[in-house]
């Protein structure tokens, strides 16, 4: 039932309730997915498997996932860019002078 293209939905973890591939089947119980989830490996205990299948290739980059999933018309959830704020300058400190006394006392 753990093929390479199944489409499933996660049902444990962050990312419950999106959609992933399965790109490889590691063994009887790992799985690595990529989709609209994070790519990592995956207990199958936390998948939901789907009756379609993608026709990718094994071990399929994101980017080809990503492709197969629009042929399909498979929602992308587009990931958000963080966008960073310019950095604010700082600027150095000039050395402060002691002041001591000229005529020697204390």
């Amino acid at each position: 039932m753990m093929e390479i293209g199944r489409i499933c939905i996660k049902i444990a973890g962050r990312d419950a309730g999106n959609t992933a591939i399965i790109v490889e089947v590691i063994d009887d119980k790992y799985v690595l997915i990529d989709g609209n989830v994070r790519r990592r490996k995956c207990n199958i205990s936390h998948l939901e498997p789907l009756d379609d299948v993608l026709k990718i290739k094994k071990g399929a980059s994101t980017a080809d996932i990503r492709k197969a999933m629009t042929v399909a018309k498979i929602n992308i959830i587009e990931k958000k860019k963080i966008k960073k704020s310019p950095k604010k300058k700082v600027e150095e400190k000039t050395p402060v002078k002691k002041k001591t006394k000229k005529d020697g006392t204390k």
